[in-house]
């Protein structure tokens, strides 16, 4: 009789099951993809690498996901995240998707990600840019994002990109 190895999968599916869906504390991020928001956002990229990057990109509906708080293992800090989609560069049509990461607590940003058609740049750390809580977004004022694909390019990003309310604690 093969009763013993269906009771084990059963208690281990069911000790599973007890442990719920969410982790703001842990590793686990927020891989939703980014959905209607609401909410508006206008930013602008200027001194880029590829001249055609630079103009205004808008939206009157901000793709968002949820923020996640991510405490990794190891000596990387603790993170509140979240990603954006669709904002659209006026008059060449050219959209930005972004993956923004900051510390709890802190109006510190530690690092974003900004593609736009493809082409992928960072920031690291906290120069021209600050998280405000209050007013859920986070604030770009001229902070420098450099090429990811090792190009040298950079380019020069300032504005707000709205994040949504209900967020973990600290975030």
């Amino acid at each position: 009789m093969r009763t013993f190895p269906v009771l084990a999968l059963s208690a281990s599916l069911a000790l599973l099951s007890a442990c719920g869906g969410g982790d703001d504390e842990g590793i686990i991020v927020d891989e939703d993809r980014p959905s209607s928001s609401g909410k508006a956002a206008s930013v602008a990229v200027s001194a880029a690498g590829d001249a055609t990057l630079n103009g205004v990109y808008s939206t009157s509906d901000l793709r968002l996901n949820n923020v996640t708080k991510v405490n990794p293992i190891g000596s990387d800090p603790e993170t509140c995240r979240f990603k954006f989609e669709g904002l659209v560069q006026a008059g060449a049509g050219r959209t930005m998707i972004g993956d923004v990461r900051y510390l709890p607590d802190s109006p510190q940003v530690r690092t974003t990600f900004i593609s736009i058609n493809g082409v992928e740049f960072v920031l690291e750390g906290t120069t021209g840019a600050t998280v405000d809580r209050a007013n859920d977004r986070v604030n770009y004022a001229g902070a420098v994002l450099v090429s990811t694909q090792g190009s040298g390019r950079s380019i020069t990003f300032t504005g707000s990109i709205p994040m949504l309310g209900n967020r973990p604690g600290g975030c």
